[in-house]
């Protein structure tokens, strides 16, 4: 039967926890995907003013750089007068051959000089110049020669690099690349080494910078930023300390080619021996030293007027590349020098890493297309995937005057699902712990609803067995007197039969109304009546219905009430429970015995003369059926039913009964 009930809760608990774990999930997916969407909202806004920026940077530095209209007419003007004077000089040296063939000396002095005069009219100024000849092709032309095309590549590589070099969202990565009128890629976002700086050397040379993605694989590029990773973890936060490792490059001697790319690891000490020691570097052939302005005591934060000075001890290679496609005699005829490396999203190693290897970030075609409609600076944000990962992009113009001169597109990668993710993460945790906190309230809650039920039906149950156990002896005399009457028509016995027939269904009578007032307290449509009652009055009241039986044994009934016990409850029931104590006081005492009543404010005592109860019958004094001596003969008309009706009914009312054993008798106690 236990193991019945146990695998029907089971049955219960798995659908519950199916249940609740469906809604955390559906609840917590659809959160998840708001917060997400939320997060691709704000990364299209920055994107887009990332874009503006760019494009109005661009912009303005093209109209900087632009000739104002009078200086473009005047610029092309002169380049009119100039082409046209070399043609004239073409056509007198042409004359001259016709007229003399074969002595160009004896030519018509007058004729050689009416052709010089004749072009010297058609580009003296004699037709007009207007001022759509400095204008369209031309004009950037002019441009062109006055911002050299080095220069304005510069320009543009710095502004895609800088731009996106760290966006301030984790989740977020950008890239963008310019072309110029015709489609032709001239600079996107990339990793680079060299002079980054915009000043050439000291030499009047600049030295790259060299995008990395044009020499190195993926996997040379990654291990050689791992020690530009480690060298930032190293000085991070501590500007005094030299730096671990050093990047070097061989160039060409114009700087323009790439040789080698060198990464050393320096041995720095401090003090008067690293300084006798003279180390000089085997490849660059110097004596390196690093000497710090203040030193800074990081225990006490406190900063000192003491310098330091830091001497290169030892050093070596760890980390080297070779260009393949140049020969040992360049290399040996090419320049070593210190080069700055230019990693993009070096907040941390993995950030770099996964903007680096980004396919989509660094997939520019060399020819690009731009489909923009007339009168718009940039096209409006067009989504390339929208799942795990996020791409898209734009694409806008870049003006100089009325003209555009160079088109960008900037792109965008970005994991919103992974950052709604991390800010819902202790969402996800409370709201995982909630589910459980309810699911086990719920289940315990339900755990206590069907043991009541089980513990009901039990008591139904033995209610129904004992019942009818009870029934069948009373049943039985019955149909003996009964059938005795029938038989043998006694007249001196039909008298005796019938008050004996009575008395069982006297007896019967009075244990199916018992029965029934324990139907009604075990009825979840059971209504108490409240009205304030006083204990002392309610137990002198219901003593009084067995003065006859009082008197009958000669027993004296002694009240000690120091303080009236009231309780707000149903007066009938209480009644009925203060009945069955009293009764049992008086039908278990002994003749010229004691009945003691005590009365208190927080509880209430009633004790009678008698035997002692042996501790099983203390023990279940209280069970339905519960007679205690089982060895007695006689047969009483007490059932067992009296005492587990007054713990029922006490119980409604936050009542506790107890029975135990007094000196010279048996105590009922009634606590509050």
């Amino acid at each position: 039967m236990k193991e019945a009930a146990r695998r029907r809760k089971r049955r219960f608990w798995k659908p519950v926890a199916a249940g609740f774990m469906a809604l955390y999930l559906l609840t917590m997916g659809l959160a998840t995907y708001l917060v997400k969407e939320k997060y691709v909202d704000e990364y299209a806004q920055a994107f887009e003013e990332i874009t503006l920026f760019l494009i109005n940077t661009a912009s303005e530095k093209e109209n900087e750089m632009r000739p104002s209209d009078e200086e473009a007419r005047i610029k092309r003007r002169d380049e009119i007068v100039k082409r046209e004077a070399e043609e004239a000089n073409k056509k007198l040296e042409e004359a001259r051959r016709e007229a003399g063939k074969a002595d160009t000396e004896n030519v018509d002095e007058e004729t050689a000089d009416e052709i010089q005069e004749e072009d010297t009219r058609e580009i003296s100024g004699e037709e007009e110049f207007s001022e759509e000849t400095a204008s369209g092709e031309d004009t950037n032309k002019i441009i062109s020669e006055e911002w050299g095309e080095e220069e304005r590549t510069e320009f543009y590589q710095k502004l895609v690099d800088e731009c996106f070099r760290s966006i301030g969202k984790q989740e977020m990565k950008g890239s963008a690349a310019v072309y110029d009128t015709k489609g032709k890629l001239l600079a996107k976002s990339c990793d680079a080494i060299g002079d980054l700086a915009s000043a050439v050397s000291t030499n009047g040379q600049k030295n790259g910078p060299f995008a990395l993605d044009d020499y190195l694989s993926f996997e040379q590029k990654e291990e050689m930023a791992e020690y530009c990773w480690k060298e930032s973890l190293t000085a991070e936060g501590n500007y005094t300390i030299p730096e671990k490792y050093r990047f070097l490059i061989r160039t060409s001697l114009d700087g323009k080619e790439l040789y080698d790319i060198i990464v050393q690891e320096l041995t720095w000490e401090e003090g008067r021996e690293a300084e006798e020691k003279q180390y000089v570097d085997p490849l660059t052939g110097s004596i390196n030293s690093y000497e710090t302005d203040a030193c800074i005591d990081y225990e006490t934060g406190t900063e000192t007027d003491e310098s330091q000075v830091f001497y290169v001890t030892d050093s070596h290679v760890v980390w080297e590349w070779t260009n393949p496609d140049v020969q040992e005699w360049q290399k040996a005829k090419g320049k070593l020098q210190n080069a700055s490396m230019k990693l993009s999203y070096m907040e941390t190693f993995e950030e770099w890493r996964r903007w680096s290897s980004s396919e989509y970030l660094h997939g520019y075609p060399e020819k690009g297309e731009f489909y923009l409609e007339e009168g718009n600076v940039y096209r409006g944000l067009r989504i390339d995937s929208d799942g795990f990962y996020y791409r898209c992009r734009f694409q806008g113009k870049v003006w100089s005057g009325d003209n555009p001169c160079a088109y960008i597109e900037v792109r965008m990668e970005e994991r919103p699902w992974i950052a709604a993710f991390d800010y819902m993460k202790y969402v996800f945790l409370t709201g995982f712990v909630l589910a459980v906190g309810c699911m086990a309230w719920i289940v315990r809650a339900f755990e206590r609803t069907y043991d009541r039920q089980m513990a009901l039906e039990a008591t139904r149950r033995d209610l129904t067995n004992a019942m009818a156990h009870e029934l069948k002896t009373p049943l039985g005399i019955i149909r003996n007197f009964t059938e005795n009457l029938i038989e043998h028509n006694m007249e001196e016995k039909r008298d005796y039969y019938l008050i004996q027939i009575i008395g069982q269904t006297e007896e019967m009578d009075h244990l199916v109304t018992d029965m029934i007032e324990i139907a009604k307290l075990d009825s979840e449509e059971l209504v108490l009546k409240k009205e304030t009652i006083s204990f002392a009055e309610l137990i002198r009241e219901q003593m009084g219905r067995f003065t006859p039986l009082i008197e009958e044994k000669n027993l004296q009934v002694q009240y000690r009430v120091e303080a009236d016990l009231q309780i707000d409850g149903d007066r009938e029931y209480l009644a009925k429970a203060v009945w069955n104590l009293l009764s049992n006081a008086v039908e278990y005492n002994v003749p010229d015995g004691r009945i003691d009543v005590v009365v208190k404010e927080r509880w209430c005592s009633i004790e009678n003369t008698g035997a002692h109860l042996s501790e099983d019958q203390i023990m279940h004094a209280f069970d339905l059926f519960y007679t205690g001596d089982k060895s007695r003969g006689k047969r009483e008309r007490h059932m067992g039913l009296g005492l587990f009706l007054a713990k029922r009914i006490f119980g409604l009312h936050g009542v506790e009964l107890m029975i135990e054993n007094a000196d010279e008798g048996a105590r009922v106690v009634m606590r509050r």
